[in-house]
């Protein structure tokens, strides 16, 4: 998906690579097919463990905040979004890109899959990525104006209507110059974004998206939890400076300042690699080593996908109140009773 979900290219790399088969200019093409072929038993177990974790870790957060009533608030309502967008982007971009890598036949999943995959695979990384902002603006706002009024549930149910209409929006080039072609001779099915003709338009949009999906939000996260860092380090604790209280004041920030460095190292390096591999390929795809081209597309595009492991951990496997609810999900209560007393006993399953 350009360089949103990090898989489509402007020339269409994949089709090229495969219907360039019948030519015979096109060893190094067909090499890079066999290359990963040959390493299906690394690719596939590697997709499939993003594809479990990153399910069943947003399930879990998803389940407790709507389970936990004490969880109904803007921040968990943000990352509750995230968790589900993040979800939603492991059920489409993980198994249908590597269904299209892997069958040498092409696109197998028919022409409405194909505009509809096309379509919530990018949208889930704009709703991640707007998600992710509108999280630190909401921890920024918490923290340096701690008094001040914060938004409404319904304010904030507005807002992540907002970030999926955008998204939806943004994502509008890209599926109007999406086409699934079947080549009946060949045998071969393709579901590619060709922007034939426009390539100065192309280069705009994939540059534009960049921006947005990259480099503004990783700034704009970064910013935000570098203020929150200094003014949690300059705030004066109320009340008498105690010993006590002065240790849980610098064990909140150690936590604060943890969760920030997590945060912007998982959402940086996650995504850096197929950003530098899209530039690359813009400025110059000869650049690449065909014979590999594909190998390390899906490598690139596999380490992105991995940032929706990290996000459930970052937000709310550290959130205490998260853990105190996981923790009750997985234990239960037995009562045993001795010859003397009675004592209520917590085993872990």
């Amino acid at each position: 998906m350009e360089t949103t979900g990090g898989w489509n290219s402007e020339t269409a790399n994949l089709t090229i690579f495969m219907v360039n088969l019948n030519t015979s200019n096109s060893t190094s093409q067909f090499t890079g097919v066999q290359l990963i072929q040959s390493y299906k038993l690394l690719i596939i177990p590697c997709y499939t463990l993003v594809l479990l974790i990153g399910i069943f870790g947003n399930y879990l957060l998803l389940y407790v905040i709507c389970r936990t009533k004490k969880m109904h608030n803007v921040t968990n309502f943000f990352i509750g979004n995230l968790a589900f967008s993040d979800m939603l982007m492991c059920a489409t971009c993980v198994p249908f890109t590597l269904a299209y890598a892997l069958n040498t036949q092409g696109w197998a999943f028919g022409k409405f899959m194909c505009y509809f995959v096309f379509l919530i695979q990018p949208v889930t990384v704009y709703v991640s990525v707007f998600t992710l902002t509108a999280i630190a603006v909401d921890r920024y706002y918490a923290t340096i104006h701690p008094f001040k009024k914060r938004i409404t549930v319904t304010t904030c149910v507005y807002v992540l209507g907002g970030i999926w209409l955008l998204s939806c929006v943004l994502v509008g080039p890209a599926i109007i110059h999406t086409y699934h072609i079947v080549f009946q001779k060949q045998g071969f099915t393709i579901c590619e974004e060709f922007w034939m003709g426009k390539k100065r338009e192309r280069l705009a949009y994939a540059y534009s998206t960049l921006i947005i999906t990259y480099i503004l939000p990783l700034s704009a996260v970064s910013l935000s939890y570098i203020c929150i860092t200094v003014k949690l380090k300059n705030r004066v604790v109320p009340g008498h400076p105690t010993q006590s209280q002065a240790e849980y004041d610098r064990l909140r920030k150690r936590k604060i300042f943890r969760l920030i460095v997590l945060v912007v190292t998982a959402f940086g390096i996650c995504w850096l690699p197929i950003h530098v591999f899209n530039i690359i390929r813009d400025i110059d795809i000869n650049l690449i080593n065909k014979q590999y081209f594909l190998l390390i597309q899906l490598f690139c595009h596999w380490f992105a996908m991995s940032s929706s492991c990290c996000n459930p951990f970052l937000y709310a496997w550290l959130h205490d109140r998260f853990r105190s609810e996981l923790k009750k999900m997985f234990m239960f209560k037995r009562n045993i009773i001795p010859t003397n007393n009675c004592v209520a006993v917590n085993v872990m399953l």
